[in-house]
């Protein structure tokens, strides 16, 4: 007799014909036929996203939106769905199948609600000052409390049940984590999300402000929590204490998030503000 899948993965996809196959690659190879029910929600995309997916994943859901938008990709991705716990996965990030499959097997026991996998910055393409500013923000304690930051998290049917629809707001991973303590999420997968970062100092500003903008929406949700910066203020002085080369990345990223959040305000801009830099195929030597 079939079996249920172990978990199900939403995948938001806008333009992503060059990160989805690593992907669909590192989620997948673990997994058995029929063990993991997998959406990929493509919204507003024009570079081919949903054929290769359809021609390379043919077991794979594909759904395509017509309007730009991560929140319209996310709750039309929930309704197709019906099996937990679920995992919601950015489609330029990799997420190795053997957390994917931890993560889901934790869920599904108990006793968190939810959960996303540790974090990992592929930073070999970067500048020195992105590089400076990821080193920092690797060593935030304060982040690694939280469901929001890796590009992957993941819920229980419980869990799930905590919040409604997804809003139409930039950070879909900060509105879930605003509805559970500390306490109900876990960090749980022997191997970490990996992240390729942006490239340049100004393709970082994209991330972080798109990034902002979305903790100032969150903010204006009913029941939302007061975001403040005192425990990153307070990582941030434990690096300056720790050693030289801390106390520079400390430096960096305090200067980097200062002008981002001074751009804001001369220039508060709602617009797509991705960094294309890190979607950018490497060309690697045999």
């Amino acid at each position: 007799m079939p079996t249920l899948p172990l978990g199900s993965v939403v995948i938001p996809a806008h333009n992503e014909a060059t990160t989805i196959r690593r992907c669909l690659d590192a989620l997948l190879v673990g997994f058995a036929p029929g063990e993991l029910d997998v959406v990929v929600s493509c919204n507003g995309c024009t570079d081919g996203t949903a054929n290769i997916v359809r021609s390379s994943w043919p077991a794979v859901q594909v759904i395509e939106v017509t309007k730009a938008s991560k929140p319209a990709a996310l709750r039309v991705a929930d309704e197709a769905l019906s099996v937990f716990p679920r995992i919601y996965l950015d489609a330029d990030v990799v997420l190795p199948a053997t957390s994917a499959r931890q993560i889901l097997e934790r869920l599904r026991t108990g006793p968190a609600l939810a959960a996303r996998p540790p974090a990992s910055y592929d930073t070999k393409d970067a500048g020195a000052v992105v590089r400076s500013y990821y080193r920092a923000r690797s060593r935030l304690f304060s982040l690694k409390r939280c469901l929001w930051g890796c590009g992957a998290y993941a819920v229980s049917a419980a869990g799930r049940a905590r919040y409604d629809v997804y809003p139409e707001i930039i950070a879909d991973d900060l509105s879930a984590d605003r509805w559970f303590s500390r306490s109900e999420i876990e960090i749980i997968g022997s191997e970490p999300s990996v992240i390729t970062v942006p490239r340049r100092v100004r393709d970082l500003f994209r991330v972080l402000r798109r990034r902002y903008l979305g903790n100032v929406q969150i903010q204006d949700l009913p029941e939302s929590p007061e975001l403040t910066t005192q425990s990153t203020v307070r990582d941030l002085m434990a690096m300056v204490m720790s050693s030289p080369g801390a106390a520079v990345d400390a430096a960096v990223f305090s200067a980097i998030v200062t002008a981002v959040r001074i751009t804001l305000r001369i220039s508060p801009s709602a617009d797509w503000n991705r960094d294309e830099s890190s979607r950018i195929p490497t060309t690697t030597s045999t």
